[in-house]
């Protein structure tokens, strides 16, 4: 893959040694969590991660849109003093949003935990707007990174998040699920301190030119993104936390846990992969749409075949012996569990392959195509799930997989669509 990467921007290219900077950095924070997994998977129950499950899939809802999405802006202004304006207000708005979260937690705990099926959330729901906050930091910081070209940074960041989260993860098994959550948090903030020192001790300068006169003209120029992307960015966000959700809602959270813990195992190593690509791929769609428009069709069509090429190997491994490995691995409860997976794993594979290239679609020019198809596998994913909400959890799960599958092939043809878009504005 490298090689590939190699040719397209040259032997010698920045673009391949910015891939491999951030794919060894993820690597590792991946090797990390996935190594203390069958040690996780003997301290703690299904029932355990099934509560941690529906805590991540609440956070991560909330999170995707406490910044307004102005930080996908930050990449864009031509001035340093501009996108550092983005940056502190992405992080003020975040602040905001997670103090109405706190005041709503406080009044209505016991309703939420109602609604979503699991009571044994709702001590837990007090640490929701902390969980955001911290996620909205840290996205703003990870995106004006990437933009200074600091992948070195950005990797470090990924490590230190999954250190800390698999090492109170461990040292907290006694709290049951609560041991989970807690462990999730420290990871957080373990990653967006790496970037507050950092920033703090090399970017200072640029900060203090930061004036609320430049966050108004910067939250003006770019009210695009949080008025056609955010929008769509929840809804993405909810339909990709909607099996969790409808299966806490209409299941118990033992099954909500394997459901869980057989999708991070697959899906955990791959994401971390993914979101490394596209940040260095981000960079490299915004130069040649600058630059070379006419080469980005072409771009995108080869990274998408290199990356599904790169998922034959696993997809058979799992396929032909998915129960063996979950057994071996996290012990013979967990069965069942790569029985599922070798159905779930198609899925993983097709997400892998288009969702490094989503950043298309992220363009300025492109948000509202991204937007129409959200809003499609939104409608799309509730319909089927709702469906099959009361089958048994190998039918739920395939019927949720031939969905990934159609989906996340018209998600493609948008992509290429979009590349045809040749104007910010």
């Amino acid at each position: 893959m490298l090689r590939f990467f190699a040719r397209v921007k040259g032997k010698q290219g920045q673009f391949a040694r910015n891939v491999l900077t951030l794919m060894t950095g993820t690597t590792i924070a991946q090797a990390i969590p996935l190594a203390a997994m069958p040690i996780l998977t003997r301290l703690y129950e299904p029932e355990d991660f099934g509560v941690l499950a529906l805590y991540m899939s609440v956070a991560a809802m909330i999170s995707v849109v406490a910044t307004a999405r102005y930080e996908l802006a930050v990449m864009l202004p031509e001035k340093n003093d501009d996108a550092a304006s983005l940056v502190v207000l992405a992080i003020s708005i975040a602040a905001v949003i997670s103090f109405v979260l706190f005041i709503l937690v406080l009044a209505f705990n016991e309703p939420i935990q109602g609604f979503f099926g699991v009571p044994a959330i709702g001590p837990w729901l007090y640490l929701l707007p902390v969980s955001v906050f911290v996620a909205g930091l840290w996205q703003s910081l990870n995106y004006w990174n990437n933009r200074a070209a600091n992948f070195r940074r950005l990797a470090v960041s990924r490590m230190v998040q999954g250190g800390g989260m698999t090492s109170a993860q461990l040292g907290l098994s006694s709290m049951a699920g609560g041991g989970l959550i807690l462990g999730y948090i420290v990871g957080q903030a373990v990653a967006a301190s790496v970037f507050l020192s950092k920033i703090w001790r090399e970017d200072r300068s640029i900060l203090h030119a930061v004036t609320l006169d430049k966050i108004r003209k910067n939250a003006k120029e770019y009210i695009k993104f949080p008025k056609y992307s955010c929008a769509g960015a929840l809804l993405d966000n909810a339909a990709i936390q909607m099996p969790v959700l409808i299966l806490s809602k209409f299941n118990t959270a033992h099954v909500v846990g394997v459901f869980s813990l057989m999708f991070r195992a697959l899906n955990l190593p791959m994401s971390l992969i993914s979101a490394a690509l596209s940040q260095v791929l981000f960079q490299k769609l915004v130069g040649l749409h600058r630059e070379a428009p006419e080469r980005l069709f072409g771009f995108v069509l080869k990274v998408f075949i290199v990356l599904l090429m790169l998922m034959v190997p696993l997809v058979l491994v799992v396929w032909f012996l998915g129960p063996e490995l979950f057994s071996f691995v996290f012990g013979e409860a967990w069965r069942d569990a790569g029985g599922y997976a070798a159905i779930l794993i198609f899925a993983v594979a097709i997400r892998f392959a288009v969702s490094p290239l989503s950043m298309v679609l992220a363009m300025e020019h492109n948000v509202r195509m991204g937007t129409l198809w959200q809003c499609i596998y939104f409608v799309t994913i509730i319909s089927t799930l709702y469906i099959f909400k009361g089958a048994e959890l190998g039918t739920f799960i395939l019927a949720f997989t031939v969905h990934e599958i159609i989906l996340y092939f018209l998600y493609f043809c948008f992509i290429l669509l979009g590349t045809k878009q040749h104007s910010f504005r």
